[in-house]
């Protein structure tokens, strides 16, 4: 139960305000999250604000994802099995394993914590990261501004 719980605190994080925003419609995110109960939530969020979502279990179904579609930002846990969200983000900055990858396409980080793995991945070269703990206000901002939707 105390899982549970835990999992519901974590609802406001994804509430994204992105709607009413015609810009929003054309833009797609893939979300990388090996935890179900996250990614079905974070998935309904966005797409209930227009955005169309690609999703991923781990880095490596990312990276497959991401050879063959058309994605304008990538939302990612860090702590994954397979491929980790460190290692995806290498992959993709460095164009190892699939070249035909775009290595600037925006990359934010979601973390329970600020830790060294958040150091790490600003080393890798995300545009930005959000610390589940923040108020959803500092996140809508961010994401807006990489999408490239007015305010």
């Amino acid at each position: 139960m105390k899982d549970c719980a835990a999992k519901m605190e974590m609802l406001p994080f994804i509430n994204l305000t992105l709607a009413g925003c015609p810009k929003a419609m054309n833009k797609t995110i893939l979300v990388v999250e090996d935890e179900k109960f996250s990614r079905t939530i974070i998935l309904a969020t966005l797409k209930a604000h227009g955005l169309n979502c690609i999703s991923a279990e781990n880095g490596q179904d990312a990276l497959n994802i991401l050879s063959v579609s058309k994605c304008d930002l990538i939302l990612t846990d860090l702590r994954m099995p397979i491929l980790n969200g460190l290692e995806l983000i290498s992959a993709i900055r460095n164009g190892e394993r699939e070249p035909r990858i775009r290595r600037d396409i925006p990359i934010v980080v979601l973390s329970a914590e600020k830790g060294q793995m958040i150091d790490a991945a600003v080393d890798l070269g995300i545009s930005s990261y959000f610390i589940k703990k923040e108020p959803i206000d500092n996140l809508v901002p961010r994401l807006k501004e990489l999408l490239d939707i007015p305010d």
